[in-house]
């Protein structure tokens, strides 16, 4: 095992199946105290997979696992970060695991979410205390715990003696906004920003985003908003179920921020980029797949609109040239289970762009932003203050149009199911 007293720079390999662990790393390594000794070899697998799931057939992906086997022989220690288990690295997952045991390389290998995984486990070579630990650094997240793990490694596989932190709290959910302080309450913040007489609009996003930094797409959701006068209560969370300190559903993040004590609601509308469904989802024998739950009183005692604003994993151009559009996974994350909630579905308003790494100590295979697409946004805010000001308007003031379909354009079809 190599030590920072060696000519070479050390060498920490760190995979994982979340961009935003990338993107924190970037920020966690932007000054740290090594200088040169110390290189962060950081890779998402989804770059050693072709088609096929195993890279065999593409000669990209082959190139990508074998450099990433190639830095791993020459590690000081290795994490992995894999949702979905094993599986996520394919046929590279095996060598990578028999390098680290012939070389008495320390692998530490996580699941992407709170749940162990046997297998990761069973594959990990350093000792539980050192896995335990790690772990909490990941799932806790952050810069300043992801910057507290590189140097944990550093003094623990390394033989460094820079120092660390344990791993530190942070929050599950709060306020985001470019211009407010970071740990600012809501009702501090309420009392700060919005504009008394305007509708209101909540937008919530994953916390993960907060903490990467990969914010340009909400950033760019706000000020479209603000500029629509309406008032902008943003919000990240962990999920919108619950936290993994409280496996106990109970939509704490719509309850804390879009309800007031009294339960009185603070925003007119919702604009929401999180994935999947709040409801749980229950097939009914010979029948369809209906939504229950906690989730549905909750929707109906919050009596707001929430709008979809969907946040595509794939790059623009991908969807440009698609004759589908979105792909299959954005459709059902974005699409299929939000329309359980009763969410209005709109447009994709953001990418996942490759950009280059900022430098410094770490060495990124790919890393991946959300980049806003303007004209989308600009549509997305559109309508969400609009819909915040139907909201607010009394009933004798509304006007309503039923569109009947008649597909297949026969007058005889109007109004028949499709």
């Amino acid at each position: 095992m190599s030590t920072l007293t060696e000519t070479a720079p050390a060498t920490i390999v760190l995979v994982t199946t979340a961009d935003t662990d990338l993107l924190t790393a970037e920020r966690a390594l932007a000054a740290m105290p090594w200088g040169d000794a110390v290189r962060v070899y950081a890779v998402n697998p989804v770059t050693l997979a072709d088609q096929g799931g195993d890279g065999a057939g593409d000669p990209a992906a082959a190139s990508a696992r074998a450099a990433l086997l190639d830095a791993v022989s020459r590690a000081s220690a290795v994490v992995l970060r894999l949702l979905g288990g094993k599986r996520a690295l394919g046929d590279a997952f095996d060598p990578l695991v028999d390098i680290c045991r012939a070389r008495r390389i320390p692998l530490i290998a996580c699941p992407g979410h709170q749940e162990w995984d046997d297998d990761l486990i069973t594959a990990s070579t350093a000792p539980v205390a050192e896995v335990e630990t790690v772990f909490a650094y990941l799932m806790r997240g952050g810069v300043l715990n992801f910057r507290n793990l590189f140097l944990f490694l550093a003094d623990t596989c390394l033989g460094s003696d820079y120092g660390h932190e344990a791993p530190a709290p942070m929050p599950w959910q709060g306020i985001y906004h470019p211009q407010v302080a970071e740990g600012t309450g809501v009702a501090e913040y309420i009392a700060a920003r919005f504009v008394p007489g305007r509708p209101a609009v909540g937008a919530l996003f994953y916390r993960a985003h907060w903490m990467s930094g990969n914010l340009a797409f909400i950033d760019d959701l706000i000020a479209r908003l603000e500029a629509q006068q309406v008032n902008v209560l943003p919000v990240f969370s962990y999920s919108l179920k619950h936290t993994p300190d409280d496996d106990d559903a109970g939509g704490h993040t719509l309850t804390e921020y879009m309800l007031d004590s009294a339960g009185l609601r603070r925003v007119d509308c919702i604009v929401n980029t999180m994935g999947l469904a709040m409801s749980d989802l229950e097939h009914q024998q010979g029948g369809a797949t209906v939504a229950t739950g906690w989730s549905q009183e909750l929707l109906d005692q919050l009596d707001v609109p929430v709008i979809q604003g969907i946040v595509s994993t794939g790059a623009r151009s991908e969807w440009q040239e698609s004759s589908l559009g979105l792909g299959p996974i954005d459709t059902a994350m974005n699409v299929a289970f939000p329309e359980f909630d009763g969410r209005i579905i709109t447009v994709p308003v953001s990418f996942k762009e490759e950009t280059p790494a900022a430098g410094g100590s770490l060495a990124a295979a790919r890393l991946a932003r959300y980049v806003p697409m303007p004209d989308r946004m600009e549509h997305l805010a559109r309508l969400a203050a609009r819909h915040a000001a139907l909201r607010r308007k009394a009933n004798s003031d509304k006007r309503i149009a039923i569109i009947l379909s008649n597909y297949p354009t026969k007058d005889a079809r109007i109004g028949n199911a499709v």
